[in-house]
């Protein structure tokens, strides 16, 4: 779609990045593009445009540079949304006929489309649209699951295993499948199912395009934490200093902000995937919860599966573990504007006095949850976890609970900060020209890698989750 002097400003411009390591190619770019042209929601260019860049502003050499490089930009994108409003963006590659060297372009694209995805990831969870039948919200599964396998191929290992061979070795009829082994077949597969995956999300986004149309072009009222979850934060009775380490000590009385929702899922295709079961809201049921770290970049999060039995306390010290932190701080949930914690952690800056979240199991709480909740961990830092319900299902014979199932990225130090002191510290360690980078070095010690979170991090944690509850 670009034009081709179009092309060589856009990759010009991205070279102009003074963060090239998270700043898309090309083909991110386009995939990235190709999303937001069909998301019915409105994203302004000053929220998507950083996010091209990993956040920071182009090093241009001059304002007309600027100007022309970001007008550039604006007009590939309005002629992406034109194209969409005329039915006529369609997928870009021919999936039938690609060679090796066009593989890493799909990738790329498929990875800046699903970045595009997460701007509003709302819009496109199944479980935010209560009223989709069956069958519609089955392909919206499919579809999802087929972007996360392309973007995150190991998230989707166990969920391939049952699968039939044949369903894979059709989907490439002239390739022979015998001589692949199991991964390739899978990304054939969902290479194969990708152009039907992006027509998918796309009649899904213009449905509820139509719907705002037959309601006088007001926006589709979507289930959102947003109106439950405004509050005043408490204090933290930790004790420490400030620089690096510091902690929460007086945090009282801050107002948290309004927290956002949104969380992808996947699953279910017409052959023999596991079916969504609806919430029982049984003790007996185990719940798939993802835990989502509010406001990292690039994300951070945990999927974990706990005995619907297990009480809010429970559920606290499996986050910790899973996630990552050393339980030294204040902690709370907020679920459905109600915060629920410890008699012994009560404080009077809280709004209405607080449940006890020791009598209280996921399975009596039931619907409360089913919309998502949040998890708020150090009342300085401030640390909010939105955890969404991703599924409930009956257990498996034999199998360990809770287990940590999937994850992505290394828990953030304590007492850096929250968010925004986290984000400062990896710009910070992103430069060792920077006088403060020695100093964090030395704090976080040679072990610290924002980036690590893996299989050989997951079985050690899953070893300490059967110890403890064994």
């Amino acid at each position: 779609m670009p034009l081709p002097d179009e092309e060589k400003k856009l990759k010009k411009l991205l070279l102009l990045s003074s963060n090239p390591e998270d700043t898309f190619s090309y083909d991110e770019l386009l995939g990235f593009l190709f999303g937001l042209a069909m998301t019915p929601e409105i994203v302004l260019p000053d929220e998507w445009i950083p996010c091209i860049f990993g956040g920071e502003e182009p090093a241009f050499k001059s304002a007309k540079q600027a100007a022309e490089m970001i007008d550039c930009l604006l007009r590939l994108y309005n002629r992406f949304v034109d194209s969409y409003h005329a039915n006529t963006l369609d997928f870009p590659f021919d999936i039938t006929g690609l060679v090796d060297d066009q593989l890493l372009a799909v990738y790329e694209w498929v990875s800046g489309f699903d970045e595009a995805l997460a701007m509003r990831e709302s819009v496109w969870d199944p479980e935010f649209f209560p009223k989709l039948n069956k069958i519609k919200r089955e392909e919206l599964y499919f579809s999802l699951m087929i972007i996360q396998g392309l973007v995150d191929p190991e998230e989707l290992t166990d969920f391939f295993d049952n699968m039939p061979e044949e369903f894979l070795r059709e989907s490439f009829p002239g390739m022979d499948a015998e001589e692949m082994d199991r991964d390739m077949q899978i990304q054939l597969f969902l290479l194969a199912s990708l152009p039907l995956a992006v027509r998918t999300l796309q009649n899904h986004a213009r449905a509820i395009e139509k719907k705002r149309q037959q309601a006088g072009n007001k926006p589709v009222q979507l289930s959102s934490f947003k109106s439950k979850a405004s509050r005043q934060s408490a204090s933290c009775h930790c004790s420490s200093a400030g620089q690096p380490g510091s902690c929460c000590g007086s945090g009282a009385g801050q107002t948290r902000a309004q927290r956002p929702t949104g969380a992808k899922k996947s699953n279910v295709i017409k052959v023999d995937f596991p079916q969504h079961r609806e919430k029982t809201g049984k003790d007996g049921a185990v719940y798939q919860l993802k835990v989502s770290l509010e406001g990292a970049k690039p994300p951070i999060w945990r999927r974990i599966l706990v005995p619907g039995d297990f009480t809010l306390v429970q559920l606290h010290k499996v986050i910790q573990l899973c996630m990552g932190w050393t339980d030294s701080h204040m902690h709370e949930f907020l679920i459905d504007s109600t915060c629920y914690s410890l008699p012994e952690e009560e404080s009077s800056e809280r709004i209405g006095k607080p449940k006890n979240e020791a009598k209280f199991t996921l399975a009596a709480l039931g619907e409360k949850i089913s919309d998502g909740f949040y998890y708020i961990y150090d009342f300085g830092d401030d640390w909010a976890h939105q955890i969404t319900v991703e599924k409930v299902i009956e257990p498996g014979q034999g199998k360990p609970y809770p287990v940590l199932v999937a994850g992505k990225r290394a828990c953030p130090p304590e007492d850096v900060g929250g968010i925004p002191g986290y984000l400062r510290l990896l710009k910070i360690l992103a430069d060792p020209n920077n006088d403060e980078f020695q100093e964090y070095k030395e704090w976080l010690g040679e072990d610290f890698a924002a980036e690590r979170f893996g299989k050989e991090e997951i079985s050690l944690i899953n070893a300490v989750l059967e110890e403890v509850y064994s």
